[in-house]
């Protein structure tokens, strides 16, 4: 997954993937200035190892919030990337949940208190925020058209084939949350 900053609002994604069409890369303004959206969302999926969240659905063949070169997107591509969709729509809940909060305890040094609606370690939740400082200090001295590329770890891909849920194996499934 590559990140270039356009400016200082504005940011790209594109993503280079050995499962699924290409995708045409994607552009969003930042809603902190500090870090893309989208960033955020790789560091707590990556951190808490959500499978099928935004970068995991990506990852496995899945089109998620992008979309696939028009020349690869064919009805058996479009097949697999609504069942990865549907697979992963708890895993994209729990994404957008843990991103929140793992903001607000990078913002306010601490766990959000009382309104937490999904299980989270608060370990798991302190090492998102401090990876997610270390890449705000990388991102910060970026010049326009440069770019941040992370990859996204094999052990979270799920292959979505022949297993259970699409899982690699079912040695994996008992380490899933």
């Amino acid at each position: 997954m590559t990140f270039t900053k356009l400016d200082a609002r504005r940011y790209e994604v594109a993503i280079e993937r050995e499962h699924g069409p290409a995708l045409l890369p994607r552009s969003g303004p930042t809603l902190d200035a500090e870090m893309p959206h989208d960033l955020e969302h790789f560091v707590v999926e990556e951190q808490v190892g959500i499978e099928l969240g935004v970068f995991g659905q990506l990852a496995s063949g899945g089109s998620g919030i992008f979309f696939p070169a028009p020349k690869d997107n064919s009805l058996r591509r479009k097949q697999l990337a609504e069942r990865i969709a549907t697979q992963g729509r708890d895993d994209i809940a729990r994404s957008e949940e843990l991103t929140r909060v793992v903001a607000a305890a990078r913002a306010h040094g601490s766990l959000p208190r009382g309104n937490v609606r999904v299980d989270v370690r608060a370990d798991d939740v302190a090492a998102a925020v401090r990876r997610l400082d270390d890449l705000a200090r990388e991102w910060a001295v970026l010049a326009p058209g440069e770019s941040l590329t992370l990859t996204w770890p094999d052990r979270l891909t799920v292959r979505m084939g022949g297993t259970r849920r699409g899982r690699r194996s079912t040695r994996d499934a008992g380490r899933r949350r």
